[in-house]
């Protein structure tokens, strides 16, 4: 028993012992001495902040905004058609139906008609100033024939020359659109038939100087001589006869002008005619329709007095009503009567009417046409005229030679002019015959250098005379309005890639420069900015007149570079840039060359034979370690 409590007393003894040397250590852990406090609390050692090298392309950029439009806007101008006002006389057409807003004009569409023609659109880069016909030869011939042929029309030998082949191409094209061809006008035709009379006068004038020559040759006799001064009294009687056709030519031409200057107040006094003669008919109509609801106004009152008799009135009485309602009666059927032939007389002058007032100008149309008719006349009077006078030089040259010893050197001489101009005339009947075929009038064709076109505004209105624009077409693409600051315009040049943005409406999409004005102030800009234009690369209709963030890459480097933040460079003591490399864990310096600095990068180039890569740890800064335990 006294063991037992001798061990129970060892045991809370040693428990009791172990429990203080516990608490000691635990106040011992407690208790810091300053010196450990101040190692405790001290910072950790710095260590190097690093970044890798990269590897990219820098740029440096200028940002604006600028607004979507379609681009390329260019005026157009119809050419000047001499065959046409060689026609009309007159110096412009009047627009029948013009261009059509916002219409896209392709290769072989129709942009207007004037006159009543078509003026057609092809691609090309020549515009047309001239009229061609066949005969004609040059670029822009050689240019239509391109068109034709691109058109899946062939105009033959693509030559540049308009031959008979590039007419029939011509003539298929309007035909394909609906058109017939510009023919020859009434003053060529006038003219290839006076080009023909004074081809055959020279053609026998030639026959006629052979004949003398052959005659000359032959001995000549007493005959001889008298039937040539017979021929010569002939040709003189010619010649007063021609003079005759020519003062009777003018007569005429001048009656024809006279009845021309006449002819349009022979409308308007038809005009007039048919106005007042209306108005008389009218008016007629007018008083027999008064006079019809008269006479139906005395039937009726007709009417009413027989109905209001009293059933003992007297006989006499009933008939006399009876009379008066028969009278007024009859005197409606007159006046309806009187009214259907008012009405179908006003309906008479009327036709009547219309009728003279396109007399009269179906009557100006022919004093127009008989002036050019009697001009032509008078041309052909005034060449009868030189032809009998040379016939008279003739025939009195072939008396003197006959008066003489024959020498037929002046006759061969004669003989030779005379071949020579009929040569001539041969060739002008020719050239005219051929720009009397198919031709192309200065104003039926326009030639864009890029198709389609669009048309933007247009300026020529129907019945208006075609002066100056008629239409401003754009390009089918787009282009995107700008301008720059005065320290921006020295860094944007054309060609320089352009992004072009905005997230609000979903675009991001790339462009070039091509238009930067170096007068500030024009198209409409800021006077103290430059017009900038950049074309987009494809982009949808819907974006036009979207405003858009443009970012111009002014200056980048050709390619990726390596590339370092700033803060990574430093100056060594021989004044030479270096970068500090982390390699295996140990710092080194490599010697470099900056270059080109944009978005917080800047180029860096090894030098000095040191070597630098991609991905390699380069020491921006310092920072704090890990805290301590």
């Amino acid at each position: 028993m006294m063991a037992t409590r001798t061990q129970r007393v060892a045991a809370i003894v040693l428990a009791g012992l172990i429990v203080l040397a516990i608490a000691g250590w635990i106040a011992a852990r407690q208790i810091r001495s300053p010196a450990r406090i101040a190692a405790e609390t001290a910072p950790p050692p710095a260590s190097p902040i690093t970044v890798p090298v990269a590897r990219r392309t820098l740029s440096t950029e200028v940002i604006v905004r600028g607004t979507v439009r379609y681009g390329a806007p260019q005026k157009v101008v119809l050419g000047s058609s001499d065959v046409k006002q060689g026609a009309s006389g007159s110096a412009s057409g009047i627009v029948t139906r013009p261009p059509i807003r916002n219409a896209t004009l392709r290769a072989g569409s129709m942009a207007l008609t004037v006159d009543g023609r078509p003026v057609f659109v092809l691609p090309g880069t020549i515009p047309m100033h001239r009229d061609l016909h066949q005969g004609d030869h040059g670029p822009d011939v050689l240019e239509l024939e391109r068109a034709l042929a691109g058109l899946g029309i062939s105009p033959g030998a693509a030559d540049g020359r308009f031959d008979a082949a590039t007419a029939a191409a011509v003539s298929a094209f309007y035909l394909r659109n609906g058109w017939d061809p510009f023919g020859p006008t009434r003053q060529q035709i006038d003219q290839l038939q006076t080009a023909e009379t004074a081809a055959a006068a020279a053609r026998d004038a030639h026959l006629q100087a052979v004949n003398n020559v052959a005659q000359a040759a032959r001995p000549q006799t007493p005959g001889d001589l008298a039937q040539a001064r017979i021929d010569v009294g002939v040709a003189r009687d010619a010649v007063d006869t021609a003079e005759l056709g020519v003062q009777s030519a003018r007569g005429r031409l001048h009656s024809a002008r006279l009845l021309a200057s006449t002819a349009p107040l022979g409308e308007a006094v038809a005009v007039a005619e048919g106005t007042r003669d209306q108005a008389t008919a009218d008016a007629d109509v007018v008083g027999k329709q008064a006079d019809l609801e008269k006479a139906i106004d005395d039937e009726r009152i007709a009417r009413m007095k027989v109905d209001e008799l009293a059933l003992d009135a007297l006989p006499s009485d009933r008939e006399a009503a009876a009379a008066a309602l028969r009278q007024a009666s009859t005197a409606v059927g007159r006046a309806q009567a009187d009214v259907a032939t008012a009405v179908a007389a006003a309906n008479a002058v009327r036709v009547s009417g219309a009728s003279n007032v396109q007399k009269a100008r179906t009557d100006a149309e022919q004093a127009a046409g008989d002036v050019g008719t009697a001009s032509a006349e008078l041309r052909r009077a005034r060449l009868a005229v030189e032809t009998a006078r040379r016939q008279v030089r003739l025939t009195q040259e072939r008396v003197r030679v006959l008066a003489k010893p024959p020498d037929t050197s002046t006759l061969q001489d004669i003989a030779t002019a005379a071949a020579s101009e009929a040569r001539r005339t041969h060739a002008e009947v020719a050239r005219l015959a051929h720009e009397s075929g198919v031709q192309v009038p200065a104003d039926e064709l326009i030639f864009f250098s890029s198709l389609p076109v669009r048309v933007d505004t247009v300026t020529a209105r129907r019945g208006n005379s075609v002066s100056g624009p008629v239409m401003t077409v754009t390009g089918s693409r787009l282009a995107i309005d700008s301008s720059l600051s005065v320290s921006d315009v020295k860094l944007v040049h054309a060609g320089d890639p352009v992004a072009i943005e905005d997230p609000d409406l979903g675009i991001k999409a790339s462009g070039t420069v091509t238009r930067v004005s170096r007068t500030p102030g024009t198209n409409r800009v800021d006077p103290s900015r430059f017009y900038l234009v950049v074309a987009p690369q494809g982009g949808s209709r819907s974006l036009i007149g979207a405003s858009v963030k443009l970012t111009i890459a002014v200056k980048s480097t050709s390619g990726a570079v390596l590339a370092v933040p700033p803060a990574a460079l430093s100056v060594g003591g021989d004044g030479n840039a270096r970068l500090q490399v982390s390699r295996r864990g140990r710092r080194a310096f490599v010697r470099v060359e900056p270059g080109l600095a944009a978005r917080g990068l800047v180029e860096v180039r090894p030098a000095g034979g040191s070597r630098l890569h991609p991905g390699e740890l380069v020491v921006v800064g310092a920072g704090k370690g890990a805290p301590g335990p």
